[in-house]
């Protein structure tokens, strides 16, 4: 409305009656008015060419319509606008039914005219709406004073910022103030709202915030609350103020919790602190600051501090402990070649036990941060990263690794290069000099390890360094149909500490020492490896299947690796345990990148692969066939002959299938060839020996472990519907999925209704049995439902059970109600020790978010 001065100056461009449906005009094509009259334009002839100034100083294209006509009454300067009249100029926009201008007083009028369907005679139709940008602003009767710049509504409804302003009358006294009497604020569209905000006197300052003295909370017209005055912001994007707190009691005594002030400091930047009281002492005290260059980078540093008090002083459970957590995250590109991201935590390991009721961070046993450089030379097959890297054990045990910390590792890697193709022929796999086939790769590493133990005694910490170098050398040349690869296998790792083993008495056990100084690790392995593949189709034609595929990859390998355990080399060194037997050890076994391998291979590795495919006629006509892959079978075997015993390895098997698109099924198993046998002098102990199971027992082979899954995700067809929560543009970080204060309150995965239904069911079986006296089982089933009860109502249910201990683990329920402009969440953790509950009806409007009703209660009573 603001603009409406605009609309009304463009009708002087109108210069007769006119009964038109439309016109259009260019202010340089508009003849002037002059005492009432149009000018004399015989007087001279007037340059056509040069543009002449309007007195509404329009300077843009001005559209207006109307359905029946306009008239021009130039005798009293009058101009009418019948049926559906519409004006248009520039962001500005005026509808009405009639539409009149009175250029001797400059005053608009925009009207509806009575509905003559509506016998009883109190209906309107056609009713002015002006649309001011994102602005709406509808009433009975419209008056401007376009000389004055101010107008009236009359029964007027504006719509500013997903807010509705309704009042008996409105006037706007500035270009940005309107006043409004008898006022009332929802979010709610409907005729008549759920809710809204009452109050008799309304000031409005259009994009910035709306002033009502006193104000009333109206829910289904009955009166909640008061308060002397109220304050609405409706000025567009982020808006520091306070951060409204919820209130409550739980076993730690009543509580206010996130209460706090949020800063929109710039455009870039943003800073929110906020605070938990309990009456019976314990706080938290959490901060967080965030910031974000779009198409460059991004990032946030939260921190939370926090005294925990559980129980009274001198009660048996009576605890005071304090809990900290910090997280730094940043994403930065430098440019397309260089990237850093950063995501670090630091805290206390009982943290999320003492301030969470959020089932992942609760079950979480471990934290684990990363800070990568990452850069790569476009153009060339070098790239290099920079990683530093901190593990934390959220539930460490006596002699437990308590901090796992990488200080730092770089790597360098160069991908498989041809050094003896010409630059013409690049990567070209076509058939060329032999030696083209020749291939290299490297990749180097530089690792610094700290390792922190929680001891009884304190804490003991471990630091190891070293680098490694591998360079692998191979070809891969075509003899045939099969593809012949010999390779070579290099690595040479330095260390600046070793290890020492010390003899000692028969009554004690071996102790070891470190031994400061540069040493190098270096082995080999070399070998060549086979590979083909092969081809069966068969064409049934019956039940829609036009064929089955069969394809068969078999590979064998030989690899020869020294021992390098021998004396000569000097990994290894030796001593007599207590009961006087020669042990070895490796001399480099706690160093970053271990020692080198014991034991010389001569090895034989042969592998099958099988995969089976089907091709269906489709129903589709513009898919010409459908195509389906029914398994996918892998098959390992291998053998040492410099091994002095047990020289085939164990026959490994993988597979995996899905019937359709509702059921996959996926798993693996392991067998042996030798036959299990216990130990004569010591029953309870039993191993492998050197006897095939064929030959003792008529069986091939032995299970020695065996997993499966099999799940399925069923869903109804997709719809489109309007319930749900309000659909807004997500915070950046939220999209990243970063927890911060500010939105963490609100942190639960939104309801989807488009998706009527859904299950989710997976069923995990594993047995171990290596000693087939005994047999390690696990089996458990995992269900995920979801389902609309009815087009408002969405209910979700997760759990485990565990069939071996008969348990269920981690159930969950979580149920939404569709309120139109409330919303109601419950959510359910009926058993365990996080069993708790949360039920919270709120506003839907993101702005009136904290005007809620909450109940809820904690085992723990963190809230």
């Amino acid at each position: 409305m603001n603009r409406l001065v605009l609309i009304v100056l463009a009708l002087l461009l109108a210069s007769a009656p006119l009964p038109s449906q439309q016109r259009q005009r260019a202010v340089s094509d508009t003849l002037r008015v002059r005492g009432g009259s149009l000018a004399d334009t015989a007087g001279g002839v007037a340059d056509t060419l040069k543009p002449v100034a309007s007195p509404s100083g329009i300077d843009s294209v001005v559209t207006y319509t109307a359905v029946d006509s306009v008239h021009y009454a130039l005798k009293n300067r009058k101009m009418y606008l019948y049926g559906k009249g519409d004006i248009k100029y520039r962001e500005l926009g005026l509808k009405s039914e009639t539409i009149d201008i009175n250029w001797n007083t400059a005053v608009l009028n925009a009207r509806g005219v009575a509905d003559t369907s509506d016998s009883a005679g109190t209906r309107m139709k056609g009713e002015p709406i002006l649309i001011d940008g994102s602005e709406t602003y509808n009433g009975s009767t419209i008056t401007y004073n376009f000389k004055t710049k101010r107008g009236k509504i009359d029964l007027g409804k504006t719509e500013i910022e997903q807010g509705l302003y309704y009042g008996s009358a409105i006037k706007k006294v500035d270009t940005d103030v309107l006043y409004v009497a008898s006022g009332r604020f929802t979010t709610c569209n409907l005729e008549h709202p759920h809710y809204y905000f009452g109050s008799p006197e309304m000031k409005v300052m259009v994009r910035d915030k709306v002033v009502a003295r006193p104000i009333f909370l109206y829910i289904a017209d009955v009166p909640v609350f008061a308060l002397p005055f109220g304050i609405f912001p409706s000025e567009r994007g982020r808006r520091s103020g306070l951060i409204m707190p919820a209130y409550g009691e739980s076993s730690r005594g009543r509580y206010l919790t996130h209460l706090g002030y949020y800063w929109a400091m710039s455009d870039y930047t943003d800073w929110s602190i906020r605070t938990d009281l309990y009456s019976k002492g314990s706080t938290t005290l959490s901060s967080d600051f965030r910031y974000a260059l779009r198409y460059s980078l991004s990032g946030a540093l939260s921190a939370s501090y926090g005294r925990i008090i559980e129980g009274e002083p001198g009660d048996p459970g009576y605890g005071d402990d304090r809990v900290f957590n910090v997280r730094l995250s940043h994403n930065q590109e430098f440019n397309p070649t260089t990237r850093l991201v950063v995501d670090f935590t630091f805290m206390s390991s009982s943290f999320f036990q003492q301030t969470s009721y959020n089932l992942n961070d609760l079950l979480r046993q471990n934290v684990v941060s990363n800070a990568t450089l990452t850069k790569y030379w476009e153009g060339t097959p070098n790239s290099m990263s920079i990683n530093l890297r901190r593990d934390q054990n959220l539930r460490p045990d006596s002699g437990a690794v308590e901090v796992t910390e990488v200080l730092p590792s770089v790597s360098f890697s160069r991908s498989l290069s041809y050094p003896f193709r010409s630059s013409a022929r690049g990567a070209v796999t076509t058939p060329g000099h032999w030696y083209e086939f020749i291939g290299y790769s490297y990749n180097g590493q530089f690792l610094n390890n700290r390792t922190k133990t929680k001891l009884a005694s304190g804490s003991g910490v471990n630091e190891r360094m070293g680098m490694q170098h591998n360079i692998t050398v191979n070809a891969s040349p075509k003899l045939g149909y099969f593809t012949i690869s010999p390779f070579v296998n290099y690595t040479e790792k330095w260390y600046t500490r070793s290890i020492e083993g010390d003899l000692f008495a028969a009554d004690t056990l071996p102790t070891t020492r470190d031994v400061r100084g540069l040493k190098a690790v270096r082995y080999f392995d070399m070998g060549i490896s086979a590979s083909t593949k092969l081809y069966g189709i068969f064409q049934p034609g019956v039940l829609g299947i036009t064929g089955i595929r069969h394809q068969v990859t078999p590979s064998i390998s030989y690899t020869y690796q020294p021992d390098f355990s021998r004396s000569h080399f000097g990994y290894y060194g030796s001593y007599v345990d207590r009961y006087g037997q020669l042990q070895r050890y490796s001399r480099f076994e706690r160093e970053v990148f271990g020692g080198a391998p014991a034991g010389e291979r001569q090895a034989i590795s042969l592998s099958v692969g099988n995969v089976l495919e089907m091709k269906t006629v489709s129903s589709d006509s513009t898919v010409k066939e459908n195509k389906f892959q029914l398994l996918n079978l892998n098959l390992g075997i291998g053998y040492n002959f410099a091994a002095d015993s047990l020289r085939f390895s164990e026959i490994g098997m993988d597979f995996r299938t899905s019937i359709g698109q509702v059921l996959s099924i996926g798993g693996s198993g392991r067998f042996n060839l030798y036959q299990f046998a216990l130990d004569p002098g010591n029953p309870s102990i039993g191993r492998r020996v050197n006897r095939f199971l064929l030959k003792e027992e008529g069986k091939l082979a032995e299970l020695t472990s065996f997993s499966i899954s099999i799940g399925t995700r069923l869903s109804g067809e997709r719809k489109k519907t309007e319930a749900g929560p309000s659909k807004v543009v997500a915070d950046t970080l939220r999209r990243q999925g970063q927890r911060t204060g500010v939105y963490g309150l609100y942190d639960q995965e939104e309801p989807d209704f488009s998706i009527p239904w859904n299950l989710d069911l997976m069923w995990n079986f594993s047995q171990n049995q290596a000693d087939p006296r005994y047999k390690f089982r696990g089996s458990s089933v995992i269900i995920g439902l979801g389902f609309n009860l009815t087009e408002l109502w969405k209910i979700n249910a997760s759990a485990s059970y565990d069939f071996l201990n008969k348990q269920v683990a981690a159930p969950q329920i979580s149920v939404y109600r569709d309120l139109h402009c409330w919303e109601m969440n419950f959510s359910w953790v009926p058993m365990g020790q996080w069993r708790n509950f949360r039920l919270e009806i709120r506003l839907k409007a993101p702005q009136l978010q904290d005007i809620k009703l909450t109940k809820q209660a904690s085992a723990r009573g963190i809230y």
